[in-house]
């Protein structure tokens, strides 16, 4: 896609630095996955802030901007000089809105070719190990990639462009949406399903309109996931699971969630967008962790705990509640409610 072309998708959108620019625009990048010739979101002084430490990494790899028009024009002279750096720049009046309006094209364009019909192992174009076990009624993508001693049963979907590494067991009726990555001796329990699109959406003209998901799920070795789990793939990049992690039935990862090594999460659990757990977190049951909350390793999430959108938790943090807090702060506050309350009580 060329840069004139996504005046195209939102006419609202300025171009600013270098119009003419010519070189192809092939993906939508988080800040912390930077991929070749692609293109990031600016919507304010906190997003820059997290930009700047990736920006020469951005300016190597031909990376330009789409920023909020009057944060842009609010920039002193040092910030400007920073961003000027990329090859090219554009400003939007709403910048959520234009990068739901180019989430599509770009979700097009990689999706482009894809087959989701015709079983890879038929066109020839899948990488099996000879020693696989795979069971009858599998549906194997184009270009998945299979590794050693791997076993799927029955009536699993392996889309096109996975990769399953040695030692891993697929159970059955597991579906693995595209561009998943899922490591060695991990377990993968019956009805659970990798890579469904992220819940994303803006509020534009009326409706809510989707935002196209494109970052695929990386699942690192050692994992094991329970029954009718859903792990959501992220918008631009991956969400990740940890080695080690044990998840399990019930439970919600959504898009891109990142999850440390040997964490455990128990029944109905829920991680928002964007939310981190650091190594070896433990979420008791129905324990919940809101958008972009950030949890430190080691800590611990009562069940039934609620953490607020955005929180931050130092490692080896202990919470519960609603809104989470202090475990021993919580459960002091509950019993100083009941205690109140029997003093009422008795006074009937």
């Amino acid at each position: 896609m060329k840069l004139s072309d996504l005046v195209t998708y939102d006419p609202k959108l300025k171009l600013m630095k270098n119009p003419e620019w010519p070189e192809e625009i092939l993906a939508i990048s988080a800040f912390d996955h930077l991929q070749l010739k692609s293109v990031v979101f600016i919507k304010n002084a906190k997003f820059l802030q997290k930009f700047l430490p990736f920006l020469e990494k951005a300016v190597s790899l031909r990376v330009g901007a789409i920023i909020d028009e009057k944060f842009y024009q609010l920039m002193n002279t040092e910030l400007k000089a920073a961003v000027d750096q990329l090859p090219w720049i554009a400003v939007s009046l709403q910048v959520p809105v234009t990068l739901t309006l180019l989430s599509k094209p770009f979700y097009d364009l990689k999706m482009n070719g894809v087959n989701t019909q015709v079983d890879g192992r038929q066109m020839g174009t899948t990488d099996i190990d000879p020693s696989a076990l795979i069971s009858q009624n599998v549906f194997i993508g184009e270009h998945v990639k299979i590794g050693a001693r791997v076993e799927i049963l029955p009536g699993s979907v392996i889309l096109p462009h996975s990769e399953i590494g040695d030692n891993t067991k697929i159970y059955p009726n597991v579906t693995v949406y595209p561009f998943t990555k899922i490591g060695k001796n991990c377990r993968i329990h019956s009805g659970t399903v990798i890579g469904s699109d992220g819940y994303g959406y803006t509020f534009h003209q009326g409706q809510h309109t989707k935002i196209w998901h494109t970052g695929g799920v990386d699942i690192h070795d050692d994992v094991e996931i329970g029954s009718n789990t859903c792990v959501d793939m992220g918008t631009f990049s991956p969400t990740v699971i940890g080695s080690g992690t044990r998840i399990d039935n019930l439970v919600q990862i959504a898009h891109n969630s990142k999850i440390g090594k040997g964490c455990i999460i128990c029944g109905q659990g829920g991680l928002a967008g964007s939310a981190t757990l650091e190594d070896f977190v433990v979420m008791g049951g129905r324990a919940a962790i809101g958008p972009e909350a950030h949890i430190g390793m080691g800590s611990q999430v009562a069940g039934g705990a609620k953490v607020n959108e955005g929180a931050i938790w130092p490692a080896g943090s202990k919470l519960g509640g609603h809104p989470a807090k202090d475990l021993r702060e919580w459960m002091k506050g509950i019993a100083y409610v009941r205690s109140m309350s029997l003093k009422e009580n008795s006074k009937e």
